[in-house]
């Protein structure tokens, strides 16, 4: 990641950025990675079953849906709730652009 910081004298000066894991840090960064997208395939799976059936289907009603999935499914409350709770607002917001 850049970023550019713009100085009065100097004109602009560039910072690079790199993160390194480790193998451990790798590997739960992705187990909540695949959590958080399965997490948006059920938001979009249960966003057009409601679509096609006329009913409405919004933030509220997918965050209920999300506390039951966490509660059937212990692989999913293994995760962090914050960045599940952001996917399914993340959802609501693509959802009323399009």
């Amino acid at each position: 990641m850049a970023a550019t910081v713009r100085t009065e004298e100097a004109g602009r000066a560039r910072y690079t950025y790199r993160l390194r894991l480790s193998p451990a840090s790798r590997h739960v960064l992705l187990a909540e990675w695949d959590r958080c997208r399965w997490v948006w395939n059920q938001c979009v799976v249960t966003s057009r079953q409601a679509h096609r059936a006329g009913e409405e289907c919004g933030p509220a009603h997918l965050d209920k849906l999300l506390t039951g999935w966490r509660r059937e499914h212990d692989w999913l409350s293994a995760g962090g709730s914050v960045p599940q709770q952001q996917i399914v607002r993340d959802f609501a917001k693509s959802r009323a652009k399009a």
